[in-house]
């Protein structure tokens, strides 16, 4: 049976409230509200989010939570099929079809963990975290690094000095849709106007300075790498922070550092078999549980 290679992604999830009088609620009770309405058809799971349509093509309890598969809808026209050297022919969509893009899924409720099948045609991380917000709650998806490095960065105190960064540049227009920062925006055009392969960039602020505002980097730039890393091929993204109280200098590379795994799966055609695919992301929490326990702790000492 022919196998391909797929990498999969981890995020742990969070669901809150700002409302007051609010009843509490979880991102495995987001998962059981939305497990519940695809019990009564798969239609009720169907939401719009950012301007895309995206539903649940299939979910399944589990001792250790849920597993299942997310699906958005395309509506490019498809392209034209063709033998080398032969005739094309159109591959029409009836009127109320879609091209449907979808992505396997396992949530973990022990550390509200959601591993996923990455596949950036299908949805990204802030399409993916609205979509599992109940209405009046936000659920957000925070990319799983070292726990050491997340820590320090998200910090108040520590600031960026200097930023190396090479990417690649997508070919599928569709990866750049729903971008937020201005930053990545002018990244993209400069990308596309060069019709450059790959970029480098180096950012650096006045080392030599001691006015903040000078000496780092805008405050903004940490929440643009994140989205730029969901949204584009980034192949390296080196940084240089400083603690700006003590002075300690710390280099981080949110490239490397970032868990993720990759497994080979069983094809079914042009498309993996689901349920080996689900086994592969299973044991891929297996593959990284050491990680994953630096991370979140020992589940004795959570539940404490």
């Amino acid at each position: 049976m022919a196998t391909k290679t797929f990498f999969f992604d981890f995020y742990a999830c969070e669901t809150q409230t700002s409302l007051v009088n609010a009843l509490p609620l979880d991102t495995t009770g987001a998962f059981r509200q939305l497990f519940d309405l695809f019990q009564q058809g798969r239609e009720n799971t169907v939401k719009t989010v950012k301007n895309q349509l995206v539903e649940l093509r299939d979910i399944r309890e589990t001792d250790y939570g849920y597993r299942g598969v997310i699906g958005r809808h395309r509506k490019n026209n498809l392209p034209h099929a063709a033998i080398a050297g032969g005739e094309e022919r159109e591959l029409p969509l009836e009127e109320n079809e879609n091209l449907l893009e979808k992505t396997h899924f396992v949530y973990y409720q022990d550390y509200s963990l959601l591993i996923i099948q990455r596949n950036r045609l299908c949805v990204n991380w802030q399409t993916l975290g609205a979509y599992l917000s109940p209405a009046n709650y936000t659920t957000v998806l925070n990319p799983i690094i070292e726990p050491a490095n997340l820590a320090w960065l998200a910090d108040g105190h520590v600031q960026v000095k200097s930023a190396k960064i090479t990417i690649a540049r997508p070919r599928n227009p569709e990866l750049l849709r729903d971008i937020e920062h201005d930053f990545n925006n002018s990244i993209i055009a400069a990308l596309n106007g060069t019709r450059s392969a790959s970029m480098n960039l180096v950012f650096r602020g006045d080392a030599r300075s001691d006015d903040p505002v000078e000496r780092y980097l805008d405050s903004s730039f940490k929440r643009a790498l994140r989205e730029l890393q969901e949204t584009l091929e980034v192949k390296k993204l080196d940084l240089v922070t400083e603690h700006e109280q003590t002075g300690i200098e710390h280099p981080i590379d949110l490239v490397t550092d970032r868990l993720m795994h990759y497994d080979s799966v069983d094809m079914n055609g042009r498309y993996p078999n689901g349920f080996d695919m689900w086994n592969k992301l299973e044991e891929a929490r297996h593959a990284k549980e050491p990680e994953l326990v630096s991370f979140f702790g020992e589940l004795n000492d959570r539940l404490a």
